[in-house]
């Protein structure tokens, strides 16, 4: 892997590793004994080129594109910091971006940017905590302060978890069905700080694909650890 990428993980903060191994291509975040690092494992047979097309030092992130002649799909990444940890989020098919901003807002639901431009939170929008909404790792929380439920129909300690990842745990989850859902109280999860929802919020999941099952035998995979 070339001397550029290393650097430009460098340039963030972060310290990249790579391995030959395997059929597809993987990026994941591992944690060793004292830190985290960043692993690319490329596989044992064809050439892959992972560049990055930009690289913010202020936000800790940078965009990786991974592509390879022999491969079918090209893939393109938001690698970086988020709070306490490191992490890789595969960028939706569709919304290519160049730009570290431009990949933190593809990864934002239809509904929460109509709501940060609604709400006028456009020169706040990278940031968690917003009038509009606040983010732990890849949900978000739309404040709904007028919305009232009946508790019977209310999960206490609840759970908000994607195919794959870690649970992120709701004190109150008001669930009306698979798309629609609603949280008041604490959320915690382990690798974020807890929230604290004094209303209740609608609740979102960010657009990164989901993982594909093992049998699909992606090209590029995302191991998630979130």
């Amino acid at each position: 892997m070339s001397t550029e990428l290393t650097r430009a993980f460098a340039e963030i903060g972060a310290e990249l590793q790579t391995e030959t191994r395997g059929e597809g291509v993987t990026i994941d975040v591992r944690r060793l004994a004292d830190r985290e690092v960043f692993l690319l494992q490329q596989p044992s047979f064809g050439e892959i080129t992972a560049e990055a097309i930009d690289v913010r030092p202020h936000y800790r992130h940078l965009v990786l594109d991974v592509y390879g002649d022999w491969l079918p799909v090209s893939g393109r990444f938001l690698c970086g910091h988020d709070e306490h940890h490191w992490f890789v989020a595969s960028l939706p098919f569709g919304r290519a971006t160049q730009s570290v901003r431009g990949a933190m807002e593809a990864l934002k639901p239809p509904l929460v940017l109509r709501e940060q431009k609604q709400k006028g939170v456009m020169h706040r929008r990278f940031r968690r905590r917003t009038q509009a909404y606040v983010r732990q790792g890849e949900w978000f929380f739309l404040p709904r302060p007028r919305m009232h439920v009946d508790f019977e129909h209310v999960e206490l300690n609840g759970h908000l978890a994607r195919r794959g990842g870690k649970p992120h745990r709701v004190e109150w989850l008001y669930t009306i069905d698979e798309t629609l859902q609603f949280a008041r109280g604490r959320v915690s999860h382990a690798d974020h700080s807890t929230l604290h929802l004094d209303v209740w919020h609608r609740v979102v999941q960010n657009n990164e694909p989901e993982p594909e099952k093992p049998q699909d035998r992606p090209s590029i995979h995302v191991a998630f650890i979130d």
